[in-house]
């Protein structure tokens, strides 16, 4: 059984917006769309998040970690 993906974010939704668009590495791009995707509740699994991010099924568990 997985364990439940459980992320605490700080910034409002408009503030990662922003951060979004004034992100200046590609990882860096990621990341903050990643955090947009779970605020406004767009996404909710790290499996989804995967499947948007374009990654394969065997790197979803990593996702988030680096948060």
């Amino acid at each position: 059984m997985s364990r439940p993906f459980q992320i605490e974010i700080s910034e409002n939704q408009e503030e990662l917006e922003k951060a979004v668009k004034h992100a200046t590495t590609a990882s860096s791009k990621e990341r903050l769309q990643m955090l947009y995707w779970l605020k406004s509740g767009q996404v909710s699994s790290r499996r989804s998040l995967a499947e948007r991010l374009g990654r394969s099924g065997s790197n979803h568990n990593s996702l988030g970690k680096e948060v």
